[in-house]
């Protein structure tokens, strides 16, 4: 594990979430909770459009993957348009 302080403010994962276009505050969560979030996501193809990962770097210069889930309509009562972004340091990833 890296000790640049950089990194190790931003070491935890980020969940972002978007519902009918409001966005909520992002909330810290952890690998585990975040790779079987996505896991489930990508089994479930009836209740998700679409389950992208991209590899970058972000403003700070810390490696990123960022997961991009997309709810099917009608997953949710009431809800037309669910988004979930996961925001993982890659050496968060790498540590496990």
């Amino acid at each position: 594990m890296s000790t640049s302080p950089a990194l190790s403010t931003t070491q935890h994962p980020t969940f972002h979430t978007q519902v009918d276009g409001m966005s909520y505050r992002p909330e810290p969560i952890t690998v585990i909770a975040a790779l079987s979030h996505i896991r489930s996501a990508r089994k479930s193809p009836k209740n998700v459009d679409a389950v992208n990962v991209y590899a970058f770097t972000s403003r700070d210069g810390i490696p990123l993957h960022v997961v991009y889930i997309h709810y099917a309509p009608g997953r949710w009562d009431g809800v037309r348009e669910v988004i979930d972004v996961y925001e993982i340091p890659t050496a968060a990833l790498t540590d496990l």
